[in-house]
């Protein structure tokens, strides 16, 4: 009788884990700062969009550091905290300064009294000093490129936010008021917004294309200061005139766009169990394409998703410093990178639950000042992958502050839509970027 047991080849020993409580990123929405001469400072207040949710944050000590990273050595952790050029700000400092928005990374929770949880942090970020700002969450591309040329074609910097507010299954009965939704070019309270909406198709639950469409454009003139004369310039329609040319097989402005345009004409009249619309398109395999599109909605082998989305700008200041960081963990992470048959890379967009704090224009449109991912080690996911809740709007909470009181409500140029299923970060000098 052998004493061998092939059925503990593959056994392992169990480790048992030295880790401390497990690290996250906090967004606060301070209400109040302890900053005792003895003992340690807390910010005070909630987790953003979650009123009920009371915390107290403190820093790390350096020996608290050490402890949670082994492998940094204290004098390294002492330079970070204290010593060196670009120290953290201190708790003391942020009350100094009234912030009432705060990023804290690397938090480890230290325990609950009094249905307060206090936790510890390793660097504390201002979100926005104005007291004005608010916060949104939700699933988000957030889009950082430099400006470069190509071909004799100068490509403008982008640094951007695209993040989706809802998507809903597309039927005959709701697919007029999802597209009005998704394409309104002003929110519920009267204030601007740059929308875009994703009409995401499926075969047998995968998604095989995911066109996208914006406003329809007017030339209008305004006076340029700088030449001291009128110029023309291109503002974005409502969502009425927008409905209207897609309907009426207006063309865009390069074949691409018109393709595009004739796929979601394609299926909306599909989906309302209308005959084939006349195309605008001359190639003939779009054509081709396009009426496929048609028979497998019309016939019920493809599904249609209308996703509800809204490019939001970073401000100026902001624009420079996250273009100038694209490269860091957090940011590079909403860039996938997949291999292509000659052995190189093209990079896809990536999307995750973020946190964005904006600011707005004069017209109410917003402008973001900060974009985190929500996790501190983010799992981005292409379009195509990415789970929607279908028919309700993605997760989102606004947190508008003010000096005296806080509120909580629950609230690559890019061709203007794509035939693929997940959006490149390809250039279309011709089309106006997501």
């Amino acid at each position: 009788m052998s004493n061998f047991d092939p059925s503990k080849l593959n056994s392992r020993t169990p480790k048992t884990s030295q880790r401390g409580p497990r690290p996250e990123r906090i967004f606060m929405v301070v209400d109040e700062y302890s900053t005792p001469e003895s003992g340690f400072h807390y910010a005070i207040g909630h987790r953003a969009g979650h009123p009920d949710q009371k915390i107290k944050v403190r820093l790390n000590t350096v020996a608290e550091r050490v402890a949670d990273r082994p492998n940094l050595k204290e004098d390294a952790v002492k330079a970070q905290y204290v010593t060196g050029e670009n120290t953290r700000d201190s708790i003391s400092d942020k009350a100094k300064a009234g912030i009432k928005l705060i990023a804290f990374d690397d938090c480890r929770r230290l325990g609950e009294v009094d249905g307060v949880t206090e936790y510890r942090a390793h660097w504390p970020k201002t979100i926005a000093t104005q007291p004005d700002a608010e916060i949104l969450t939700g699933k988000a591309h957030i889009r950082l490129r430099e400006a470069y040329e190509r071909a004799d074609t100068r490509f403008k910097a982008q640094a951007y936010v695209e993040l989706i507010k809802g998507s809903a299954t597309a039927t005959a009965d709701n697919i007029t008021d999802l597209m009005s939704e998704a394409l309104t070019i002003k929110d519920a309270q009267g204030r601007a917004r740059d929308p875009l909406m994703i009409m995401r198709v499926t075969h047998k639950g995968a998604v095989v294309r995911a066109p996208r469409m914006y406003p329809a454009t007017r030339t209008t003139q305004v006076f340029d200061q700088a030449l001291g004369e009128n110029k023309d310039v291109s503002r974005p329609c409502d969502a009425d005139q927008t409905i209207s040319e897609l309907m009426s097989g207006v063309k865009g402005r390069t074949d691409l766009e018109t393709a595009q345009r004739d796929s979601f004409r394609a299926a909306v009249a599909a989906i309302k169990g209308e005959p084939e619309p006349a195309f605008s398109s001359t190639d003939a395999e779009v054509i081709k394409d396009v009426r496929n599109l048609y028979w497998g909605v019309k016939e019920g082998h493809l599904q249609v998703e209308v996703i509800s989305a809204e490019k939001i700008d970073f401000g100026a200041d902001s624009r420079k410093t996250y273009l100038k960081d694209k490269d860091l963990p957090q940011l590079a992470a909403y860039t996938i990178k997949e291999p292509t048959g000659d052995q190189s890379f093209r990079s896809v967009a990536g999307y995750t639950d973020t946190v964005i704090g904006i600011l707005r224009h004069e017209d109410g449109e917003p402008y973001a000042v900060y974009a985190s991912p929500v996790q501190m080690f983010p799992k981005a996911y292409k379009l195509a992958d990415l789970r929607l809740e279908s028919g309700a709007p993605a997760a989102e909470a606004e947190a508008t502050t003010d000096a005296d009181n806080t509120a909580e409500s629950d609230a690559a140029e890019i061709p203007p839509m794509a035939t693929q299923a997940d959006v490149a970060h390809e250039d279309e000098a011709q089309v106006p970027s997501m």
